[in-house]
Formats: C-alpha cells, structure tokens, sequence
C-alpha cells in the first residue's frame, strides 16, 4: 500500500533552529572559531576523513521530543541533519536525564601525533592521575602493593568503560534515526510535528492533546524505522506518518478557525467597551499516551474538529451580534 502525504503537509526541508533567528549563525562562528584556535581549521579536509570532525563540529538543537543533530558545514554549504532522536513519551523525566547524558559533549581528546591517529581521552588522564595520587596515599597508608597498582590501573580503564555502559541504559528511553532512507521521512515526520506545535497557542486542551499524541506518533515512527527485522515496517511507518499528517492538518484548520473568531471578537466592542466575552468549555480528561496511537488519533482529530466548529458558530454568533447592534444603532 503506498501512502501519499496530503497537500497540507509542510514542506520536509528543516532548518536548524527555526524558532531562534541568528541562533545558528552564532553556533557556526562558534565552532569554527575553536577550529580555527586548534588548528584544525587548516587541515579540516584531514580531520573529517578521520571522522573527527563529526564529533567536533556537531550541533544539537534540542526540543520538546527528543532532539536534532546538525553537522556544521566546512565551507558555507548547507547544513545536514545527521540524527534525529526521539524521548520516550512515557517515563518523560527519565527520558529527559537519558537525552541530556547522551547529547553530551565529547570528552577533550589528546594526541600524539601530527595525523590524530592515536589518542587517549582528557577523562582517562585525569582518571589516571587521580588514581595516582589516591592509590599512592592509600598504599603509604598501608594498602598492600598487589592490591594497590592493579587498582591504579584498573581505575582509567574503568573510565572509558563506564560512559559507554550508561549510553546503553540510557539509550533504552531513546530511539535514534540516522540512516539515510530513515532520516528523510523522519525529517518530513519532524516537519509535521512542528506544524502541529506552532499550532498550539497553550490555551486549549485540544491542542496540547495533538501535541503530545504527535510525540507518540514521532516515537512509534522511530521504533519501527530502526526495527533490524524490517518485514512490513516500513509501510506502518507509512501509515503512522498519514496519520500525524492528518493530525497536522486538523490542528492547523482548528488555530484558523480560533483565530478568526479571537479576532472578531476583538475587533467588536462589548457593552463595557471591550471585547465581547464568550465562555468556553472544554473536556477536562486527556487520552491515555500509553494506549496505540491508532486508537488515539481518531479521538483527538475529533476533539480539535469540534474545537473548530465551536470556534466558527462563535465567530458567526459575533457577525449576527454586531449586525444586529449596528441595524439598532441605524434605526434610533
């Protein structure tokens, strides 16, 4: 079954750090300016054959669902995105502690040659020095030597070890995307996913409702997008990215439609002299995250769909008012 994303789908182009204007400019002049003071600017075509350059010129743009990896360009190219990453929706504060451990930033490497071909870690140093100087009290203390310098070498190898064993546990709250055919569609997933926040003005349960089920969705995407065994994988990815587009479009009509009514009543005056108050009820209970997202979606196009009907009947109620008024006002 081949799925095609509707006419309301934005478009699938990111940019890094849409909401912040000049942020990325700032991180491009940042890190080209340790480049530059490290030396590295001079042999970046060297240092990004080894990989190096990954590490070091990396930007993460961090959001509400997890986060963006940009890779900031050697000449004035644009830039890519190289990993999307998408928090847990459930277990959010966990979620949250696993995605700042794993944008980190890279530990200070230290080399030994011209070529960067060999290097240890300024965390194993400072491990190894610390070990030192414990171990070596300990063992004027009284420590037995057998027990002392295995300790003292044990300590710097536990260093580089343990990082890595935390980015797995932390990686269980987290699903990366970073191969090429994946990273597209989840690019266009992303897009749609910023369409429905920009949507969200934060005064309605409806949306906030959409925002959250289209973090669910993001993070069902993710799942089956990097799912070893594919097998038919790739065509529920379509059809949950359908869904999130339709979720899109729906919240996108819906903040019309409450912005045409908000500035209507704006635009009218009340008795008082101001803006014409209307009352507005909403459901107070939210769905359940933790249920399927098929199940979800349906339920809160439905929400926002009487949201919007209940935005446009306020916004035809305030044309007959001020008509109304106004034929008064002509008759006196």
């Amino acid at each position: 079954m081949t799925l095609t994303p509707g006419p309301s789908m934005p478009d699938p182009q990111l940019r890094p750090f849409a909401a912040e204007p000049g942020r990325w400019q700032q991180e491009v002049h940042r890190i080209r300016g340790r480049a530059k003071a490290t030396g590295l600017y001079e042999a970046r075509e060297l240092a990004a054959a080894g990989g190096f350059w990954t590490d070091f010129a990396r930007v993460d743009e961090l959001t509400d669902w997890g986060w963006l990896r940009w890779l900031t360009p050697l000449l004035e190219d644009d830039p890519d995105v190289t990993q999307i990453a998408v928090l847990s929706p459930t277990h959010a504060r966990t979620a949250r502690w696993a995605g700042r451990w794993l944008t980190r930033r890279p530990p200070l490497r230290i080399y030994f040659d011209e070529r960067r071909r060999f290097w240890v870690t300024g965390t194993t140093v400072l491990a190894a020095v610390l070990s030192l100087i414990g171990v070596s009290a300990a063992m004027a203390n009284g420590l037995h030597a057998d027990i002392g310098l295995p300790l003292m070498l044990l300590i710097p190898a536990l260093a580089d070890h343990l990082p890595g064993r935390l980015d797995v546990r932390a990686r269980a709250h987290v699903r990366i995307v970073q191969d090429e055919p994946a990273l597209q569609q989840m690019q266009r997933c992303v897009a749609l996913q910023q369409s429905i926040q920009a949507a969200d003005d934060h005064e309605g349960p409806e949306l906030a409702q959409a925002v959250r089920l289209g973090h669910h969705l993001l993070w069902d995407i993710a799942g089956l997008l990097t799912q070893r065994g594919r097998g038919n994988s790739l065509e529920r990815a379509l059809e949950s990215e359908h869904l999130l587009a339709g979720l899109a479009g729906q919240a996108a009509e819906t903040r019309a439609a409450k912005e045409e009514r908000d500035d209507l009543v704006c635009r009218i005056p009340g008795p008082g002299g101001g803006g014409a108050a209307f009352d507005e009820q909403s459901a107070e209970t939210e769905p359940a995250l933790d249920l399927l997202p098929g199940a979800l979606v349906e339920d809160v196009k439905e929400a926002l769909c009487q949201a919007e009907t209940a935005y446009r009947a306020a916004t035809h109620r305030v044309r007959h008012i001020d008509r109304t008024t106004t034929c008064g006002r002509n008759g006196a």
